[in-house]
């Protein structure tokens, strides 16, 4: 067995998206870039210049490093269809650009999409965002994206199909999305699990349909070749638990990176899944850290927060139609503690949304956040998190403010599905 090490004290035990197509948000400043960024880094301490602050990951295997900026553009959005699909808005060609360019023009440099991102649309919207950029901003870029283990039978025709929707003849990073198990699968495998106009319906599981899963050992064996073959630089991992982890290292792939869901609410990963991540050299990149908007202090109480954002294991699963966790959540906890969260923003002069994205990389292994954005305001505040260097007495007392709601909410980093009528049905462990 892999060992698990004593991390430091402070780490281990220290204390809805607008109804409406967005053509082009109606708060776009005139200028593209922000003209006092300058400024406040000259006076800050803290801070380093947007893009030079990087996060270097040693993919484990030897040859080129992986470089990955602090702040990462969440690319889900990315070929949103309008109100019926998850982010409930159009994302049009001239936003992704607009988006895109801001963001690299801000040192925002990686770019993180899936295949099932909107049905592939993620990715070939993404490419035609990045053709517009400026040749010098276009070679730092950094593109992940991620292979659904339905698909892992045949790895080489996924990764092709990403290949050519996203216009490029390698990929930097190549992840499996979920571990390659019945659970991991089961809630991509029905068309019964999509909305009236195609898109996927998250409140959906279904395994009836799986006849097969893959093996892990081939799945894996297939990315090490395709990795000689030089299309892919370097391999990572998405929600994998310890177990899982063990069983990939065991095929002997070099893994770069875990990417998972952590945050100031969501802290179930520090229990065993990043300390096995340090221990194997293994990267982290975090997805999810806002809380999809509850960390923006965005809404005050329950009833405020949409169906879909509603759907972690935080709430009540019983009076959400979208969930499918089957716990009874810790609702009231959860909003005592963003009512702290908040005090502390507040003293320390530093706005909720920030505090949440540079949080994690306070962490001992974490190297990246991913955040998504649909207005340019946002994506200059996630810019500027990655600046931001928070005070040590700070992040004591964001750990002692979400000590008690991460023992209650458990290990299980599976956000979404739990013990659910007595039978656990986590994907991650």
């Amino acid at each position: 067995d892999l060992p698990i090490p004593l991390l430091p004290l402070s780490f281990a035990l220290s204390p809805s998206p607008p109804k409406r197509c967005l053509n082009m948000p109606s708060d776009v400043p005139s200028k593209r870039k922000v003209d006092n960024i300058k400024e406040e880094e000259k006076k800050s301490e803290n801070c380093e210049k947007i893009g030079e602050k990087k996060a270097k990951i040693d993919a484990n295997g030897g040859g080129d490093r992986l470089e990955l900026s602090r702040i990462g553009f969440g690319c889900w959005q990315l070929g949103c269809g309008g109100t019926e699909d998850y982010w409930g808005l159009e994302f049009t060609d001239e936003l992704a650009k607009q988006l895109v360019n801001l963001s690299a023009e801000n040192g925002i440099f990686y770019f993180d999409t899936a295949e099932c991102y909107n049905d592939g649309k993620s990715e070939s919207q993404l490419s035609r965002a990045l053709e517009s950029l400026d040749p010098k901003l276009k070679s730092k870029v950094v593109i992940g994206s991620k292979i659904l283990p339905n698909h892992c039978d045949n790895v080489r025709k996924s990764l092709n199909a990403t290949l050519d929707r996203l216009n490029i003849k390698s990929i930097d990073l190549y992840m499996v999305h979920w571990p390659i198990t019945k659970k991991g699968m089961a809630h991509f495998a029905s068309a019964s699990g999509e909305t009236k106009k195609g898109g996927l319906d998250y409140s959906k599981t279904n395994d009836q349909n799986i006849k097969s899963v893959p093996g892990v050992t081939k799945a894996f064996e297939q990315l090490m070749e395709l990795q000689r073959e030089g299309l892919i630089k370097h391999i990572g991992v998405s929600n994998f638990g310890v177990h899982q982890l063990k069983q990939a290292l065991a095929t002997g792939v070099k893994i770069a990176v875990n990417q998972i869901c952590y945050n100031l609410i969501f802290r179930a990963p520090e229990f065993e899944v990043i300390p096995c991540c340090v221990e194997n050299g293994i990267q982290v990149i975090c997805y999810s850290v806002l809380g999809q908007g509850l960390l923006t202090g965005r809404y005050a109480n329950v009833e405020e927060v949409p169906l879909y954002r509603a759907r972690t294991r935080h709430f009540d699963s019983s009076i959400n139609p979208k969930s499918r966790h089957g716990e009874k959540g810790h609702e009231e906890l959860l909003f005592k503690t963003i009512e702290k969260l908040n005090t502390i923003s507040k003293t320390s002069g530093i706005g909720m949304a920030q505090l949440a994205l540079a949080f994690p990389l306070t962490t001992q292994g974490v190297r990246c956040v991913i955040a998504g954005a649909t207005k340019d305001k946002q994506v200059i505040s996630n810019a500027k998190a990655g600046l931001i260097k928070i005070p040590e007495s700070v992040v004591v007392q964001l750990r002692e403010a979400t000590d008690e709601l991460k023992e209650a909410m458990g290990g299980n980093i599976d956000a979404w599905q739990g013990m659910k009528e007595g039978v656990n049905t986590s994907r991650c462990f």
